[in-house]
């Protein structure tokens, strides 16, 4: 499986891992195999339930499993494979990529939002952000599309009053950072930060 996003946490599900593909869509097939639950839409696997996960591994996470390591995937791909159900890839990077605001332009329908190019390396990207405290020459940590966050949605191509968008700037509270203040603003990083890095990559 590809594209998916890990959960854990013990005290609000139990112990359960959630491999989830695609939250919004409501499965019309699910298959049981001891402590695997697997969730089908027109036979394409959507989600996973692992349940009992502790007894194999012992995850300290709380939420988003945000870049898990490729141990934790063998251990979960035995588990899969034992029940008949499709493995995981390898997540080889987080989605969360090191950007630097390039341009900013007032937004043509909007007194707070700006219209930015942000560029991660490999591409320059149009976002929409309302940050009070964005401003050109930044780094910053973009979420990417396809990129799940850590309240389970997930980043898609939107349009914001008119103005296409494709991607999102991040604040320390979206990232999950320890200590995160209770305050609007993206996250900004030192100047030393490299362009395209992979932000949680480098946390780890």
């Amino acid at each position: 499986m590809k594209d998916y996003a890990l959960f854990y946490d013990y005290h609000t599900i139990g112990d359960v891992l959630l491999v989830t593909k695609d939250l919004e869509t409501k499965p019309d097939k699910v298959i049981k195999n001891g402590d695997v639950t697997s969730l089908y839409k027109k036979d394409e696997l959507i989600g996973i339930n692992i349940f009992n996960i502790s007894n194999v591994i012992k995850i300290r996470s709380k939420g988003l499993i945000v870049l898990p390591m490729k141990e934790m995937i063998d251990v979960i791909n035995d588990i899969l494979r034992n029940a008949n159900v499709e493995t995981l890839d390898y997540k080889e990077h987080s989605g969360f990529r090191i950007g630097k605001v390039l341009t900013m332009e007032e937004h043509p329908d909007s007194d707070h939002m700006h219209v930015l190019t942000v560029d991660i390396k490999d591409e320059v990207l149009d976002i929409v952000c309302g940050a009070p405290n964005v401003q050109v020459g930044q780094k910053v940590v973009v979420a990417t599309l396809g990129t799940t966050m850590f309240d389970g949605t997930k980043i898609l191509p939107s349009e914001l009053r008119g103005v296409k968008s494709n991607g999102m700037l991040c604040s320390p509270r979206e990232l999950h950072l320890p200590g995160a203040p209770n305050v609007r603003g993206i996250l900004v990083l030192d100047d030393t930060a490299n362009i395209g890095d992979d932000f949680f990559a480098l946390e780890k």
